[in-house]
């Protein structure tokens, strides 16, 4: 297991122990959370189809250009295609790039994949070990170090014309998406590029825009132990203003263009035969924290392929492909933080 020993483990329990401490404070202030994102969820379930072509429509209606990929080879096809030869692209952190391996499938394009997640860039390694703290198990210099590569980050970025963020939710309302992060590095990410790429299942799709915010907050709480992270990016569409001469021009502080990829890759398949947990998950990290195996399989194989993960998301995992089922026992730890009830 590579960057791990007594420190590591050390530091994962550290990190682990703090997300629980301060999670189950934060549940008292929140009591009807888990009940607010379960009918969330449950509802968007029951009217999956429904609900895409609303979101569609919604997305389409702010000028962004909208492709349904019908699983993984399908969306890494159609990046490809937007990228349009361009050999460089910049990347922020999300589980739906683990699901589609979008990193080794523009890699062997002959695309150079440039993360700014600063955690993936310190761990170095292709083992995603947490959704969102990709650096759980390595440790990380100076808070100098971190100021000089996150302005060398912003700086790469800058120069580039296409950015790919995920999402954690898009409103069928009024097509707006949410993006949530601890960094920064997802809003410049989707920002200064002239072509922000949005990548996300299509069971990430909310009613309203106060949906989006409890989802946002959900997985705050219950993956990271925080009131809310960092920061919350809501887009709608590309970007646009009327301060010059009051004529609308497109592009003039944000990207010109916005695509936006919705990811079936067997979610209308799991909504049909109503298996409900595979649309329910808001792959916030809430059950890897009490999760015995964590620390081993975990760290060494990927958070996908430990628990709940294996039994509930592993299938999506380049669209056909197989976990191996994890031996849980009579453990049921993941089961009694996880705020949209999925049970194992």
């Amino acid at each position: 297991m590579s960057n791990t020993g007594n420190m590591s483990d050390t530091k994962v329990q550290r990190i682990l122990k703090g997300i629980s401490s301060r999670r189950a404070t934060l549940l008292k202030e929140y009591p009807n959370l888990a009940s607010q994102v379960q009918e969330i969820k449950s509802i968007i379930a029951n009217n999956l189809q429904e609900s895409v072509e609303k979101a569609v429509s919604s997305l389409k209606g702010k000028g962004c250009h909208v492709i349904i990929a019908k699983d993984a080879a399908e969306a890494q096809e159609q990046i490809l295609k937007i990228l349009a030869g361009n050999q460089r692209v910049a990347l922020s952190k999300n589980p739906v790039f683990s699901e589609i391996a979008l990193k080794d499938f523009l890699t062997s394009k002959k695309v150079e994949v440039f993360d700014t997640d600063l955690g993936e860039r310190v761990a170095g390694t292709k083992v995603d070990v947490h959704p969102w703290i990709a650096s759980i198990n390595t440790s990380i210099p100076d808070k100098e170090w971190v100021a000089q590569v996150k302005d060398e980050i912003k700086q790469q970025v800058a120069h580039m014309q296409y950015g790919i963020t995920g999402a954690e939710a898009i409103v069928e309302q009024n097509g707006t998406i949410a993006l949530l992060e601890s960094e920064g590095n997802v809003r410049f990410t989707s920002n200064l590029p002239y072509n922000h790429i949005v990548v996300a299942g299509i069971d990430k799709i909310v009613p309203s825009l106060e949906d989006a915010l409890a989802v946002c907050r959900a997985i705050s709480v219950y993956g990271m132990g925080k009131d809310i992270l960092k920061y919350i990016s809501f887009i709608s569409g590309p970007s646009r203003t009327a301060d010059i001469e009051f004529r609308m021009v497109q592009g003039m502080h944000g990207p010109k263009e916005v695509y936006v990829i919705l990811l079936d890759n067997g979610r209308f398949c799991a909504a049909e035969n109503q298996q409900w947990d595979l649309l329910k998950c808001l792959h916030c990290g809430g059950c890897l924290v009490d999760c015995p195996n964590y620390l081993n399989e975990g760290l060494e194989r990927g958070y996908y392929y430990i628990g709940k993960r294996t039994d509930v998301l592993a299938a999506f995992l380049e669209g056909t492909k197989q976990a191996e089922v994890a031996d849980c026992k009579d453990c049921s730890l993941c089961n009694k933080n996880c705020p949209t009830g999925i049970k194992v």
